[in-house]
C-alpha cells in the first residue's frame, strides 16, 4: 500500500474508534488473510458526520502523499554535473582485476579468456560481486548513470559515505539508463565514498552525477594489506539470497579487518576447473579463501587438490583458507542430499589435511558447520541452502579472526585445523 493511503487508512480506523461510528468503513479480506479491497459504504445515517473527517482526511492524504514521496532524483533538485567513468583521476575501482581491460564490460574475468570459461562461470562471472567504486569527495548528492544488460531495476546499487550505509532512492529510466540517487546528505565536507555494485545482475556505468560545486581529491593508503584477499568458491561466496552488495560475508570480513577483496564466487560453478583455477592464482592476493560449497557437485579430491598445489606453487607465503560447506536445512530433509554434502565436505577437508600433515605451514581447514550449524537454520533464506542477510553476517563475524590470524606474521602450525568459533567467536 502507498503511503500516504496506509496512513490515511490507519487515521480512519483511528477515527471511526473515536467516535463510535459503525459502518462506513468495510475491509475484505483475501484468500491469505490480507486486505483484498477497501470499500466505503457511506449511509444517510452517517454521512453528515463523515464528510468532515473525509475533508480533513483528504487534505491529510495530500500533505502526507507529498512528505511521503522518496528523495528526488538530484536532476530534478539542481543541475547535476555528470562525471565520465571510468576516470581513474578521480575514481577507483576496486575487485575488478581485469577491468581496463573488460571496460566497459565490470566482468570479473577476463573478457578474452570469457569463451573458454565453463558456461556457469560466463554468466556469473558477468556480475561484479565484490565490485566497487571508491573515492573522495566533497560531493553533497551521489548519483549513478548505469544500465542493466539484461533488464530490470537497479535495486541492488548501494553507496556507502564514511563507512555508512546509504540507503538509495528508487531508480528512474533515462532511455536505456537508469539513473539512481545514492547519496543526499547536504554535506559539503570532504568524504569517502564507496559505491557497491550489483552482486547477482551484469551491470555498465556510464557516469557518475554529483553536485556542481564538488571537488575531488586522492585517495590516501586505506588497507591493512596492500594485496587483496582472493575469494574463490560458489553461489556463498558469491553472495545469493544477500539483499545488498554489501552485505555478502566477503564483503562484511573485508570492512571488519579493513582489506580489500576480490571475489571470484560463481554461483552454482564452484568446481576447481583448471582454467578457471588459472586466472584465480593469477591474482596477486594476501591470502586466498577457497568456499566452493556444494557446487564442487560428485567430484572427487583430485581438483580440489590440484587447485591447493597450484595456489601453493605460485604463492608460497600467501595463507590458504579452505572453508568446507555450511549446513542446510535441505540435507536434514533429503537423505541424499545430506549424503551428498557429506562427500562434498570431505574431499575438500581430506586434501587440506594432507598438505598440512606434509609441512605446510599456512594451510587453515574451517569447518562450515561451525559458521553456520544445524541448530542455526534460522538464519537460512527461504531456500533453506543459502544464508539470510543476518547469516551472512554470522559468517562474517566467525571467519573474521580465523583471517585475521592467519595474516599475523607468525602462526601457531598447531592450530591450523580449527573451529571458527574459537576465541570467543560465538554467535553474537
Amino acid at each position: 500500500m502507498p503511503t500516504s493511503c496506509r496512513a490515511t487508512f490507519e487515521l480512519v480506523v483511528f477515527l471511526r474508534a473515536f467516535s463510535g461510528v459503525a459502518g462506513p468503513w468495510s475491509l475484505v479480506h483475501g484468500p491469505r488473510g490480507g486486505p483484498d479491497r477497501r470499500r466505503f459504504a457511506l449511509s444517510a445515517a452517517t454521512a453528515p458526520r463523515w464528510f468532515p473527517c473525509a475533508a480533513f482526511l483528504a487534505g491529510l492524504a495530500a500533505l502526507t502523499g507529498a512528505a511521503a514521496q522518496p528523495p528526488a532524483l538530484a536532476a530534478e533538485r539542481g543541475a547535476l554535473q555528470w562525471q565520465t567513468f571510468p576516470d581513474a583521476a578521480k575514481f577507483r575501482v576496486l575487485g575488478l582485476h581485469w577491468v581496463e581491460e573488460n571496460a566497459p564490460h565490470l566482468w570479473r574475468l577476463p573478457a578474452q579468456a570469457m569463451g573458454a570459461m565453463p558456461k556457469g562461470v560466463q554468466g556469473r562471472a558477468k556480475c561484479p560481486s565484490g565490485a566497487r567504486i571508491v573515492f573522495r569527495s566533497t560531493a553533497s548528492r551521489l548519483a549513478v548513470r548505469a544500465a542493466a544488460v539484461s533488464g530490470g531495476n537497479l535495486a541492488r546499487l548501494e553507496a556507502w559515505v564514511n563507512g555508512v550505509a546509504q540507503r538509495p532512492a528508487p531508480a528512474r529510466k533515462e532511455g536505456a539508463d537508469t539513473e539512481v540517487l545514492v547519496y543526499d546528505g547536504g554535506d559539503s565536507a570532504e568524504k569517502e565514498f564507496v559505491i557497491y555494485l550489483p552482486h547477482l545482475q551484469e551491470v555498465t556505468v556510464k557516469a557518475i552525477g554529483t553536485d556542481e560545486a564538488a571537488r575531488f581529491s586522492p585517495l590516501p593508503p586505506r588497507f591493512a594489506e596492500s594485496r587483496p584477499v582472493v575469494f574463490y568458491g560458489s553461489s556463498v561466496c558469491q553472495g545469493s539470497a544477500a539483499q545488498s552488495p554489501a552485505q555478502t560475508y566477503p564483503a562484511i570480513v573485508s570492512r571488519q579487518l579493513n582489506l580489500d577483496f576480490v571475489n571470484l564466487g560463481f554461483g552454482g560453478a564452484g568446481k576447481a576447473e583448471p582454467e578457471v583455477v588459472r586466472h584465480v592464482t593469477s591474482l596477486p592476493g594476501c591470502a586466498y579463501v577457497f568456499d566452493l560449497g556444494k557446487s564442487y557437485g560428485s567430484q572427487d579430491s583430485s581438483a580440489f587438490m590440484a587447485m591447493l598445489q597450484t595456489i601453493r606453487r605460485d604463492h608460497p607465503q600467501a595463507p590458504i583458507i579452505v572453508v568446507t560447506p555450511i549446513t542446510s536445512a535441505k540435507e536434514v530433509r533429503e537423505a541424499d542430499y545430506s549424503a551428498q554434502s557429506l562427500h562434498t565436505r570431505k574431499v575438500m577437508r581430506d586434501p587440506a589435511r594432507e598438505l598440512i600433515r606434509a609441512g605446510d605451514p599456512r594451510i587453515v581447514v574451517v569447518e562450515g558447520e561451525d559458521l553456520l550449524g544445524f541448530q542455526e537454520h534460522h538464519l537460512l533464506s527461504r531456500d533453506g541452502v543459502h544464508p539470510s542477510d543476518e547469516g551472512y553476517r554470522v559468517i562474517a563475524v566467525r571467519l573474521a579472526p580465523v583471517l585475521r590470524q592467519a595474516l599475523a606474521p607468525t602462526t601457531p602450525t598447531s592450530s591450523r585445523v580449527q573451529s571458527a568459533r574459537q576465541g570467543g567467536n560465538q554467535h553474537p
